[in-house]
């Protein structure tokens, strides 16, 4: 069998090009961010802003300027959603079902448990104004945090992240990146 030498730069264009970075500035059309996310398998979101957000970087050093209310209409559609991978994702809904897994058990997130046991009268409060209001963010809920917990999050946006960490819950979309969590059921297909 014949060996071939391949030199360092044409490993390196092979790498680049299988990235499919956009060669010169333009302006994504609709479906690119969609397509990008399906492509990648996942976009992870970082609330860190040096320059712009992670995903905003990770997606229009590939498709271009895009808007982000088709991104957050991808979200709202359930034709993407958000979870766990690594980190926090924008994932393509194919994966929703190999993600259920983790959550119909405890979650990414096991510290979550705690604060649906210590927080379990606010589950039923907080589900019924997300059915009767449609998608509510943590600061549409009253209250603030003690100090005690993880990112001194306030009861409500505990609760909300534990039901979003098992599923019950989406993000259908975000607010200046605060996430704006809706019923499972009337999000993904």
């Amino acid at each position: 069998m014949a060996t071939k030498t391949v030199s360092l730069a044409a490993i390196r264009r092979l790498t680049v090009s299988t990235q499919e970075y956009a060669p010169r500035f333009r302006r994504a059309r609709t479906g690119d961010v969609e397509q990008a996310i399906r492509r990648l398998g996942s976009v992870q979101l970082d609330s860190i802003t040096a320059v712009d957000r992670a995903h905003r970087l990770t997606l229009s050093s590939r498709i271009g300027t895009y808007s982000e209310q088709e991104l957050q209409g991808l979200l709202t559609s359930g034709r993407i959603f958000e979870y766990w991978a690594h980190e926090a994702c924008l994932l393509p809904i194919e994966l929703w079902p190999h993600c259920r897994r983790n959550m119909e058990g405890k979650g990414h997130w096991r510290f979550h448990e705690h604060a649906l046991e210590t927080h379990a009268d606010l589950l039923e409060p907080i589900l019924e104004r997300i059915r009767a209001e449609g998608p509510l963010g943590s600061r549409d809920f009253e209250g603030a945090g003690d100090g005690t917990e993880m990112w001194n999050w306030k009861p409500a946006k505990m609760v909300l992240e534990a039901l979003w960490d098992r599923g019950v819950l989406v993000v259908a979309g975000r607010q200046s990146f605060q996430r704006r969590y809706d019923l499972a059921e009337r999000v993904i297909p």
